[in-house]
């Protein structure tokens, strides 16, 4: 909806998967860390890769200490003013913006939406649901909350923060 208005919002999941894709420091990286089979034949292994870091917070840890400092330099030096991202609080991201706006939804809607965009299955979903900070925590930390749960008018909630905003 934002991009609808003409704001152009920097994707933290998206960088991270392009850097990924793209950097020779990432690619060394996690090579070391997660071993020659984090590539195939140049191309990430999605599969080994969410594997190792599902396994223990130690590994996610690792993992984003290799992938957070490249995302948050190509934001730094990006054009973008806006940033979207679903670990902001955790990754420390948050430090790069002046407001922050938590969209919350219903677990099961959540739910619905990372199976949809990522075409895997329940199970995996809720895995990574439960890897990531609560969406109440993240609530509480938020300058804004918007609450898109199917019900609730989402234009007037954005409407409003825009103009708190003064834009």
């Amino acid at each position: 909806m934002l991009e609808k208005r003409g704001i152009r919002i920097y994707s933290c999941d998206d960088a991270a998967k392009r850097l990924m894709a793209t950097s020779e420091k990432i690619h060394a990286g996690l090579t070391a860390l997660v071993g020659d089979n984090a590539y195939v034949n140049g191309v990430l292994n999605k599969p080994a890769l969410t594997s190792f870091l599902l396994k223990s917070p130690e590994n996610t840890e690792k993992i984003n200490s290799i992938v957070h400092p490249a995302v948050a330099d190509d934001f730094v030096h990006s054009d973008y003013t806006w940033m979207e991202c679903a670990i902001l609080f955790s990754s420390g991201f948050d430090k790069l913006v002046d407001k922050t706006i938590c969209v919350t939804a219903p677990l099961e809607v959540r739910i619905r939406r990372v199976m949809d965009r990522d075409n895997i299955s329940r199970q995996k979903a809720c895995d990574w649901i439960n890897h990531q900070m609560s969406q109440e925590d993240m609530a509480a930390l938020s300058d804004y909350v918007i609450v898109n749960d199917g019900h609730s008018d989402i234009e007037s909630q954005i409407n409003k923060v825009l103009e708190s905003l003064d834009m």
